[in-house]
């Protein structure tokens, strides 16, 4: 497998995707399917940045998918494989056992389970077909996720090992030591020179690369390519002396989006501009329409200045200030209030005490007391000896109520809640009477109107909101509940600030229009926004464009890993190392032994740039198709041919498996290859898997002519399971010795019953089925012994070389055969007995009896044979 090796090495430099493809290509015995091509032309786009929607992740060619490297005289036996679990309807206890030298042979009739087995060892020995997967049982449900495993038995070299194997996870490198015939062992090719080129096994891998894959993707890729639209002719109407006209002829791959998408998107402002300096442009008198936009600003101003007035009456802050005017006139109330009840104290005081009045009343006492009945003490003096200011009695008790009064008179609440009652009454007669109304005449209002109506509208619901909000701060001052203050809707202040600053900029653009010099600029600047509204209108296909033409040159860039002269290269020169004069006789010698041998091969060198290259060609006529000129049988041959010469060239004697290795061969062909298999047994371990019975005839005749160790066996179905291994053949395949071996277990299971006197209708069945197999027991000596095998009923050849033994078979021998053969067609259900005889079946006796009698009859007839 040194080509092999080779080969894995070489494809560690490639590309991810193309490891992949190299595993595929190894895998796939059919070539590769469209949905391999698919998702290799996905990794090959997603390797250079592009979208990858289903998440494929490269697969490389790696070790654990080629054949182990067998050392020079290495030798493993595949011993045995069983405990299959999982693998389609196989009972799980069966153990398929191999003979350890010479041939073994397996024989199943469809769905005996022959292909489960046969699966299994190609995964489990690394073969190059992997297409078929092993599934569990499809009518059990419970088995439908799970797993197939199967046990192996392996010797290699005097040792034993048991090696588990578990489907997809990677085989034990042992077990690929042990090789299995595949066709793709050999893959034949036209080249340009119209020859046709053998490729060793593993080469197919290369040249396949270079002639299969490359070519679909490079096509697949061009397709996708020209399918892909990055004409710049629909967007001719965007070319010009601009911005927009200079990106537009210089669009690449490489043009940034959000360069383009900034040139594309309009603000408002921008939008009003175009028609500002498209009316300045067109204005005929621009100096008398600038005059009338001053004019229109202005009013514009004062309307705005208007509206910031009234908002002044109502907005936070005055709400804020007259709740705080609002609060002082309680607490000042509150004040007065407790003032009034300590000015009594709890007692009967004259009406109208603590009233203006009465503080006039004080006030002149006071000034009586200060200035001349007590100016030399602090008012009010209350001693012992002090008099009343009035009627000049002694005050007594009376002091500590003039102490109250003095400090009811300093303290003065009541004039202080006076005075702020009266202040916020003031306020709010204001505020009732304020000219909150937003002066918008008619005129104005139209004009407005028709540059922004949501404006006007805005003025109207503010109005209506201040005059809200009015009602609401009234009611407050009555009812001193301040919270949940109604919102102010939004002021039109700025809307009509901003409006003012349009039509200013637009008077300004007007008197500038006046002025040729500036007119020639704003008429550059008119034909920038232009391009960039057209722009905008056009701003999706033209980043459309931009992905396409990116998606395009990313692209472009996979053609970097789509150039098939390095890898046809390659392939020339691992064809050079593998293909050698000693390859060519053994496929000369191969050929022959499997009667292909019409078919040549010949070594050609080709000097490309100085160096050598040799390649094996076969000797066919070319004007055709390779397959229409060989045919299914000859490339059968060839392919297995090819696997018997690489394998004369290995220094190891390793066991090889073939499955049906006959199919699609002719009967004449298929002795051919028996030979050579008895051949290859006789050197090292040969396993065969077959449904053929010609060909299972074929190669027991080998066996027994080359005196082979074997072992042979056949799967058959019991119960609910097929895959149960049974020694030896089905009945119908056996041997006339097998057979009567057979025949002597019957009896002996008939001695042990034990048999009846008068034996009932199951025992009587019993007993005949025993005598037709007895029949054709017979019939087998008679083509086997009698004639000696010249005549065989799979062949379609007469074996001439035994007819001689067939000479000296005398009446004796011939009437024993027959009264034998007679006394089982009288009693068989191949003929219809006279009920009236009602002859009695024989007893384990008489059938005893006649097994001894064949059995004496053969051997006279070995005997007299081998003594003449």
């Amino acid at each position: 497998m040194t080509l092999l090796n080779n080969i894995l090495k070489w494809t560690q430099t490639l590309p991810a995707w193309q490891r992949d493809a190299a595993r595929r290509l190894l895998q796939r015995e059919e070539g590769l399917s469209e949905d391999d091509y698919a998702e290799l032309y996905a990794l090959l786009k997603a390797e250079h940045g592009l979208p990858n929607p289903d998440s494929l992740t490269p697969e490389p060619l790696a070790a654990s998918h080629l054949p182990a490297t067998i050392q020079p005289g290495q030798s493993v036996i595949l011993k045995e494989i069983g405990k299959l679990t999982h693998v389609n309807r196989i009972a799980p206890d069966q153990k398929l056992g191999f003979s350890e030298i010479g041939m073994s042979v397996i024989y199943g009739g469809n769905g005996s389970g022959k292909s489960g087995y046969v699966r299994v060892m190609k995964q489990a020995c690394r073969c190059r077909d992997q297409s078929e997967r092993v599934y569990p049982n499809a009518n059990d449900v419970a088995s439908t996720h799970k797993t197939p495993t199967a046990k192996f038995k392996i010797e290699k070299d005097g040792n034993i090992h048991k090696i588990e194997w578990e489907q997809d996870c990677v085989p034990d490198e042992l077990l690929s030591s042990i090789s299995v015939f595949d066709s793709r062992c050999a893959r034949s090719y036209l080249t340009a020179e119209q020859d046709v080129a053998y490729l060793p096994y593993g080469l197919d891998i290369v040249e396949n690369m270079a002639r299969d894959v490359i070519p679909e993707l490079e096509l697949r890729l061009s397709v996708e390519i020209s399918a892909i639209d990055t004409n710049i002719y629909a967007f001719n109407h965007l070319t010009g002396e601009t911005k927009v006209g200079a990106l537009i002829s210089k669009i690449s791959a490489r043009t940034n989006p959000k360069t383009v998408e900034a040139l594309g998107t309009l603000s408002q402002e921008e939008e009003k501009r175009i028609e500002a300096l498209g009316k300045a442009l067109a204005e005929a008198d621009p100096i008398t329409k600038a005059g009338d936009l001053k004019r229109f600003v202005s009013r514009l101003k004062t309307l705005a200045e208007n509206v910031k007035k009234v908002s002044l009456w109502v907005n936070a802050d005055a709400v804020k200030k007259l709740k705080k005017l609002d609060n002082e006139v309680v607490e000042a109330e509150l004040a007065e209030k407790n003032a009034a009840l300590a000015l009594q104290a709890g007692e009967e005081l004259l009406p109208g005490t603590g009233e203006p009045l009465w503080k006039a009343l004080f006030e002149a006492a006071r000034k009586y007391s200060t200035e001349a009945a007590y100016p030399d003490h602090e008012f009010p003096h209350s001693g012992d000896d002090t008099l009343c200011l009035l009627c000049q009695t002694p005050l007594d008790q009376a002091g500590e109520r003039l102490k109250r009064f003095e400090q009811y008179i300093k303290d003065d609440v009541a004039k202080t809640a006076n005075e702020k009652r009266e202040n916020l009454a003031a306020i709010s007669k204001k505020i009732e009477n304020a000219n909150l109304a937003i002066p918008l005449d008619q005129e104005l209002s139209d004009e407005i109107d028709q540059l922004d109506g949501d404006i006007v509208q805005a003025i109207k619901e503010y109005q209506t909101s201040v005059n809200e909000k009015r009602q609401w701060m009234l009611g407050a001052l009555i009812s001193h509940g301040w919270d949940n203050p109604p919102d102010l809707v939004g002021s039109p202040y700025l809307d009509l600030r901003r409006l003012a600053a349009q039509k200013l900029r637009e008077a300004r653009t007007f008197i500038k229009a006046a002025d040729e010099e500036h007119k020639k600029k704003l008429e550059q600047e008119h034909g920038e926004l232009i391009a960039r509204q057209n722009l905008q209108k056009s701003l999706q296909a033209v980043l459309d464009l931009i992905e396409h033409m990116k998606k395009v040159a990313a692209l472009k860039k996979c053609k970097n890993d789509l150039k098939t002269k390095p890898i046809s290269d390659k392939s020339k020169e691992f064809a050079s190392e593998a293909v050698t004069k000693e390859l060519k006789a053994a496929l000369d010698i191969e050929f022959a032994n499997l009667e292909v041998g019409h078919i040549k091969t010949k070594l050609k060198e080709r000097n490309v740039k100085g160096k050598i290259f040799h390649q094996l060609l076969l000797e066919i006529p070319t004007n055709r198709n390779i397959d229409e000129i060989l045919s299914e049988g000859e490339q059968r041959a060839i392919a297995l041919g090819a696997f018997l010469a690489e394998l004369s060239l290995a220094d190891h004697s390793c066991g090889i498996v073939f499955d049906d290795p006959v199919s699609s061969l002719d009967h004449w062909r298929r002795q051919h290859v028996a030979r050579r298999l008895a051949q290859e047994a006789e050197k090292r371990q040969v396993i065969i898997f077959t449904h053929d019975t010609s060909f299972l005839g074929q190669l027991r005749d080998e066996i027994d002519e080359n005196n082979l160790d074997n072992k042979i066996c056949f799967l058959e179905w019991k119960g609910q399971y097929s895959g149960n291994v049974c020694d030896g053949l089905p009945w119908g395949h056996s041997s006339y010795k097998e057979r009567i071996d057979a025949l002597e277990k019957i009896h002996k299971d008939l001695v042990k019953k034990p048999w009846p006197q008068y034996p009932n209708e199951d025992d009587a069945a019993d007993m005949l089925k025993a005598y037709d197999r007895m029949r054709a027991a017979i019939e087998r000596v008679i083509q086997d012994v009698v004639f000696n095998g010249v005549v065989r009923r799979y062949r379609d050849w007469i074996n001439m070389g035994s007819l001689k033994g067939v000479v000296g078979f005398d009446d004796a021998e011939c009437d024993e055969i027959n009264r034998l053969y007679q006394r089982c067609n009288d009693l068989v259900d191949a003929h219809d007995p006279s009920s009236a005889k009602n002859a009695p079946v024989p007893n384990v006796t008489a059938l005893g009896k006649d097994i001894d009698d064949l059995k004496a009859v053969i051997k006279t007839i070995q005997d007299r044979r081998k003594a003449s």
